[in-house]
């Protein structure tokens, strides 16, 4: 084992990081990594993809990799003239680059009108674009938007409930009847949760939520990020990567323990009770972050 395939290693044990979630995070074949940490770079296919994967291996773990490539640039090998055939003599070399070159220079004239041609398909498109998005929206029936209405979640539909009762209340004072107040009905809006890291260790947090009612997590990623949610009964709600501009949205009110696992809180944003929901550890020092969440209603 390399100096630095033991750094990379202790790296990733410190922040808790198997092998089979660091390839989950950075798409490189474990049997990579595994070869990265022992320095064994020849099952690797070109020393191209070693200088990337240790870079990704890096990022992942929390490293600098420029720090890395100059530190340890004895044990990394070079990525340039990795294909150049070592028989050949100067003067057939310089015939070889100079045939390479004219070559080049035929192609460039169609090249230019190629990116010409298709910068102008882009342009026309984008101007499609922002005219069909300033045209108004059309107009939908009642029926329409009665059919496409999205489900309502317990906080919807205790707002909706609030607003009929005050419609009621309104009606019944300009009928000169007495306004009696209804009892309880336990459906009401619930006020936003109330949350306290009790714990932290490594990169896991443990959180206590106080709610009297729904409890919901919001995730939306604005790069690539594996997410896990899961219960202590067994239940997963979600194991997956999250894509840019994907939003997943969890209705957790019937759980009293819940699991959130995010492999790069860099590019993932999270809510709770549709509040934004601040990080336990800084993202740029964890990237990827466990949090527990215990119900306390």
């Amino acid at each position: 084992m390399t100096e630095l395939g033991k750094r990379l290693r202790e790296a990733r044990e410190e922040k808790n990081i198997s092998l089979d979630e660091l390839q989950e995070m950075t798409k490189i074949q474990k049997r990579y990594l595994i070869g990265i940490e022992e320095g064994n770079y020849a099952i690797m296919p070109g020393n191209f993809y070693v200088r990337a994967f240790i870079r990704q291996y890096a990022e992942a773990v929390g490293l600098d990799p420029d720090e890395l490539f100059e530190q340890y640039k004895q044990d990394i090998p070079q990525s340039y003239q990795d294909d150049l055939p070592q028989p050949l003599s100067r003067v057939k070399t310089r015939q070889q680059l100079s045939a390479e070159g004219t070559k080049w220079l035929d192609w460039l004239p169609k090249a230019l009108i190629a990116a010409a041609v298709v910068g102008a398909a882009v342009l026309v498109w984008v101007l499609l674009q922002r005219g069909t998005a300033n045209e108004p929206p059309a107009k939908t029936s009642p029926e329409t938007a009665e059919v496409e209405k999205p489900k309502q979640s317990p906080l919807e539909q205790a707002k909706q409930k609030q607003s009929a009762k005050e419609t009621d209340e309104k009606a019944t004072n300009e009928n000169g009847q007495q306004n009696e107040q209804p009892a309880p009905t336990g459906e009401e809006e619930q006020p936003a949760a109330a949350m306290n890291v009790t714990e932290k260790r490594g990169n896991t947090a443990t959180i206590e939520v106080a709610s009297s009612g729904a409890f919901s997590i919001e995730l939306s990623s604005k790069g690539t990020s594996w997410v896990e949610v899961y219960n202590t009964k067994g239940h997963t709600f979600y194991r997956g990567n999250l894509t840019s501009g994907q939003t997943k949205t969890f209705d957790l009110s019937a759980e009293s323990e819940v699991w959130v696992k995010i492999g790069r809180t860099l590019d993932v944003e999270m809510k709770v009770n549709g509040q934004p929901f601040a990080y336990p550890f800084a993202p740029k020092d964890e990237v990827y972050q466990k949090l527990r969440f215990i119900l306390k209603k």
